[in-house]
C-alpha cells in the first residue's frame, strides 16, 4: 500500500479542553503546563515562542501570504503550533498531513507537491527531510520560501540549536561560505581514520542559517551550517562517520567508506554499516554519489543522536551520499543521507579552517 495523505482543519493547540463543567479551558491549560514542568515535557506554550520565531523572523511571513504546513503523522503536534503562530499574523494557513516517508529524500505524494508549488511559504516538520526532492526544487523555482524541520522533536523546539542567536549565526556562516567559494581543494582528516580529498572549485556554497526571507530560498530549523556540493567524480579516500548517520541514528561503531572517483565503493563496520549497505542497495545508481560536504556553525547545538541537530554543531562536519541536485549538482537519487564527524580537521587549499572540531573563523 502506498503512503497516504490526509488533510485536516488546522488546530490551535495539541490538547483539547475537557467538556466537564468542573474544568474550565483556562484551568485545564494551566494544569497541563504544570504537568509538563513536573514531568519534563514540553508545553504548547513553550513551543509557541519558537514557532513565532520561525514564522515571524526566519520565514518573515506577511499577512497577505498563503502559508502551507506540510507534516506527517509523527509530527502533528509541532505542525499545530506552527499553524497557531501563522494564523496569529492573519496569514491564510493550510495544513496537509501525509504518512511518514521511508527515507530522507523520498518524494511526497503528488497532491502535496502541487500544494507546495501554490504556496508563498512552506514549513515542513516531517520525520524525514524533503530538502533534496523534486517537489522542493519545483516549489522554490515557483517562488516559494521553505523552512525544513526534518526529524524535529518537541524537546528540540525549546532547547539546544533552536536557542541560538540566528542573526550572529548568519554573519559567521556567511564568512565561512566566502572561504569555501574561493577554495578549490578540501582535505579532511579525523582521529577515527578519515583521510579524504574533495574538489569544490567552481561550486557555490549554501548558507543555511535559518532564514528563508527571499523568494525561492530555503533553510532548516534548527540550523547552522555551510554546505557545498563537491565536483562530481572528484572525491577519493576514506570517510569515517563516528557519531550519527541518517537512516540509522546514533552509531555504536564507526562506519568506514572507501571512495573512488566520487563514489562509495566499499563500506565497513558493524551491523550499522550492513544496514547502510542495504539502504544503498535498495535505492538507485545515484545512491553512492558523494553529494555534499558541510560544516556546522551553531554553537548551541547539542549532540543528541538526531542528525537534525547533531550536524549543526559548530566545528563538526557532515558528508552526504546520494542526491545533490538541490545543491546545484547533476546527480539524482531517491536518497540523501548525511553522516557526521564530530572532531575533524579540515584544510582548504592548505589553510586549516577546522582543527579537531574547532571552527577557526
Amino acid at each position: 500500500m502506498k503512503p497516504g495523505v490526509t488533510t485536516k482543519p488546522a488546530t490551535s493547540g495539541v490538547i483539547s479542553a475537557s467538556t466537564s463543567p468542573t474544568c474550565s479551558r483556562k484551568g485545564f491549560k494551566e494544569l497541563c503546563n504544570l504537568y509538563s514542568e513536573v514531568y519534563g515535557l514540553v508545553s504548547f506554550k513553550e513551543m509557541l515562542e519558537t514557532a513565532r520565531m520561525a514564522i515571524n523572523i526566519c520565514a518573515a511571513v506577511k499577512q497577505e501570504e498563503d502559508v502551507l504546513i506540510v507534516t506527517d503523522t509523527n509530527k502533528e503536534k509541532i505542525a499545530d503550533v506552527l499553524v497557531k503562530a501563522s494564523r496569529e499574523l492573519g496569514a491564510e494557513t493550510a495544513i496537509i498531513t501525509m504518512s511518514p516517508r521511508e527515507m530522507h529524500g523520498n518524494e511526497p505524494p503528488r497532491m502535496v507537491a502541487a500544494a507546495m508549488k501554490a504556496a508563498n511559504v512552506i514549513l515542513i516538520p516531517t520525520t524525514y527531510a524533503m530538502t533534496h526532492t523534486d517537489a522542493m526544487v519545483e516549489a522554490t523555482e515557483a517562488g516559494a520560501r521553505a523552512i525544513v524541520m526534518r526529524g524535529i522533536t518537541e524537546e528540540m523546539m525549546v532547547r539546544g540549536a533552536m536557542t541560538a542567536n540566528y542573526e550572529e549565526l548568519k554573519k559567521r556562516s556567511m564568512k565561512l561560505a566566502e572561504r569555501l567559494n574561493k577554495a578549490n581543494k578540501v582535505h579532511i582528516t579525523s582521529e577515527y581514520g578519515t583521510e579524504v580529498d574533495l574538489s569544490i572549485g567552481g561550486k557555490l556554497a549554501f548558507v543555511l542559517a535559518g532564514f528563508a526571507t527571499e523568494s525561492g530560498t530555503f533553510a532548516a530549523l534548527p540550523d547552522g551550517e555551510v554546505a557545498i556540493c563537491p565536483v562530481e567524480g572528484s572525491s577519493k579516500g576514506q570517510i569515517v562517520f563516528d557519531r550519527t548517520m541518517d537512516g540509522i541514528g546514533l552509531l555504536r561503531e564507526p562506519i568506514k567508506m572507501m571512495v573512488e572517483d566520487g563514489r562509495v565503493v566499499e563500506i565497513h563496520g558493524g551491523d550499522e554499516a550492513e544496514r547502510l549497505k542495504r539502504i544503498i542497495k535498495s535505492s538507485d545508481e545515484g545512491a553512492t554519489n558523494i553529494a555534499e560536504f558541510a560544516i556546522g556553525t551553531n554553537p548551541k547545538a547539542l549532540l543528541i543522536g538526531n542528525m537534525a541537530e547533531d550536524k549543526k554543531k559548530e566545528g563538526s562536519i557532515h558528508i552526504a551520499i546520494g542526491d545533490n541536485h538541490k545543491l546545484g549538482g547533476t546527480v539524482k537519487s531517491s536518497i540523501h543521507l548525511d553522516g557526521l564527524m564530530v572532531k575533524p580537521t579540515v584544510v582548504l587549499d592548505r589553510q586549516i579552517i577546522v582543527k579537531n572540531g574547532k571552527l577557526l573563523i
